[in-house]
């Protein structure tokens, strides 16, 4: 009996053990590793660990196999960086931005990175004159991003910390999270899947987004859930929608021109706080809106499009409450305080009712056009 025993184990051994992924390095920390991140990911077999050594790592990475890549700590430092190579970046064709420039390229999946820094200033003689990615999913590949930070993708007027896009029959997921993107011209995070129904899952959860155009970008038909996130300091937005299936929940967007923007038929925005925000939750489109802390606003909720549903939201000290338009909408057991007044282009008849406390104006008729922005 002893013997069956022992000889099972041995297969079960021998079985196991080419499923264990074994752990090459890059850097000066560890004996016999790569020199470069980009000899590594081409060398190793699939399914590989890469832990990349502290130090900088003046190079482009194109990843096209499963495997891990992530930063290791030593000698008192565990900040991995991948900067802009002196020969600048080569590129690829995307399904939405055309041609690309990723300083690391992912065409394959999973491919998961962890504890990397993406740095992306560049002098003018090798700035990409399209559009400056620091990490690119390509169609096809997937993974998780976790811990990693993103950092200056603004040589020139079109750049994205993370984009991760999907344009095959293939679903295929995208996380990003834990991660701090900083300083991207155009876009902090962006996920676009082409495919109806959607082909791309993407979770963005536990973000810090800050000094972008719009921070967080869902658009095409993406099935996106972008959850527990800081978004700080963007030009535009801080977090679009632009997906019928997207979940915006438990996120706090600051200092930007419109919080939440709505687009499409479907989306939902709940539990999420927009602090200092010209427009603070807007529909250009038709959503549902629950739940939200809206503070110090010029207009709280923007209604562009009918039949959107705003119930149970705390909007305080703003200019005006909600901006109607004159439209039909389900407004319905939410609190304005402070408002100058309380809903602007007010359509006479509401489907619920609100609470307005310190509120001067309660309404105004319809005026038949939009303020101007």
């Amino acid at each position: 009996m002893r013997r069956s025993h022992f000889a099972l184990l041995v297969i079960v051994l021998l079985v196991a053990q080419p499923l264990l992924a074994k752990t090459y390095y890059v850097g000066s920390c560890k004996t016999g590793a790569y020199g470069t991140i980009g000899a590594a990911v081409a060398a190793v077999p699939a399914g590989s660990i890469i832990d990349v050594c502290p130090g900088t790592y003046p190079e482009q990475v194109v990843i096209s196999q499963p495997l891990t890549l992530q930063g290791i700590s030593s000698g008192g430092s565990a900040q991995p960086t991948i900067a802009m190579p002196s020969a600048g970046l080569t590129t690829i064709t995307s399904i939405v931005f055309a041609t690309v420039a990723a300083q690391v390229e992912v065409t394959a999946g999973p491919v998961n990175i962890t504890g990397i820094t993406v740095d992306g200033t560049a002098a003018s003689s090798v700035c990409p004159t399209v559009w400056d990615i620091g990490i690119y999913y390509f169609s096809g590949a997937s993974g998780t991003i976790d811990a990693v930070q993103t950092a200056n993708q603004n040589c020139n007027t079109n750049g994205m910390g993370i984009y991760a896009e999907n344009e095959t029959a293939t679903p295929l997921s995208i996380t990003v999270e834990n991660s701090n993107v900083t300083r991207a011209s155009q876009f902090g995070i962006e996920a676009c899947s082409t495919e109806t129904p959607s082909t791309l899952t993407a979770t963005i959860k536990n973000n810090y987004v800050a000094n972008t155009s719009i921070g967080i970008n869902i658009d095409c038909q993406t099935a996106a859930t972008v959850t527990g996130n800081f978004v700080d300091t963007t030009s535009y937005m801080g977090i679009y929608a632009g997906s019928p299936s997207t979940k915006v929940t438990a996120n706090t967007v600051t200092n930007a021109f419109d919080g939440i923007r709505v687009s499409g038929n479907g989306p939902v925005v709940s539990g999420n706080t927009v602090v200092d925000a010209e427009g603070g939750i807007v529909l250009d489109g038709v959503g549902t809106v629950t739940s939200n802390h809206i503070v110090n606003s010029a207009w709280g909720l923007w209604f562009s499009a009918s039949g959107s549903t705003a119930e149970d939201n705390f909007i305080i000290q703003a200019q005006y409450g909600a901006l109607l338009q004159c439209l039909t909408e389900t407004v319905s057991g939410n609190t304005f305080v402070g408002a100058g007044v309380g809903f602007e282009e007010y359509p006479g008849t509401s489907t619920g009712t609100n609470k307005f406390y310190n509120v001067p104006t309660l309404t105004t008729g319809c005026a038949g056009s939009a303020p101007k922005r």
